[in-house]
């Protein structure tokens, strides 16, 4: 009966359950290159920036964050909620060059076709107040 109830066990515990795509849907959409700009104002020209996004082994997006043109090192992404039409990012810490110090950024952005559009708030790493919000606009490379 012990022999019975064991062998039960080990089949059960190895039975195949029930597994989950490689790609969710709505994360095909973040998935890629994306370039843009940061603007803190409507009269800001912006900071360029470009974006990498990959679905990781875990099933999470996950990036990296870099601006062309400088010797600042990227900076990691980690995506906290997405859907069909909007994410959550949290950009950091990097050293950002507008407020000149060390930050972390929350991105909430909305996906339409190729375009990648939201608003940010930057913060010190230990946290506190705001130190610059602003928007950005973002289309997916070719």
């Amino acid at each position: 009966m012990k022999t019975l109830l064991c062998a039960a066990l080990v089949v059960t515990a190895c039975a195949p359950g029930e597994r989950k795509s490689a790609m969710p849907t709505s994360a095909q959409k973040y998935v890629g290159t994306w370039e843009g700009r940061a603007y803190r104002s409507e009269s800001d020209t912006g900071v360029t920036y470009q974006i990498i996004m990959a679905l990781v082994v875990d099933g999470s997006l996950r990036g990296t964050l870099m601006y062309p043109g400088t010797t600042l090192p990227p900076a990691p992404i980690r995506v906290r909620e997405f859907s069909e039409t909007s994410i959550v990012q949290e950009l950091g810490p990097y050293h950002s060059r507008v407020v000149n110090r060390d930050v972390v950024t929350r991105a909430v952005g909305q996906v339409q076709g190729d375009s990648l559009n939201g608003t940010f708030e930057m913060r010190p790493p230990e946290g506190g107040d705001v130190l610059l919000k602003g928007t950005f606009r973002s289309k997916r490379a070719s």
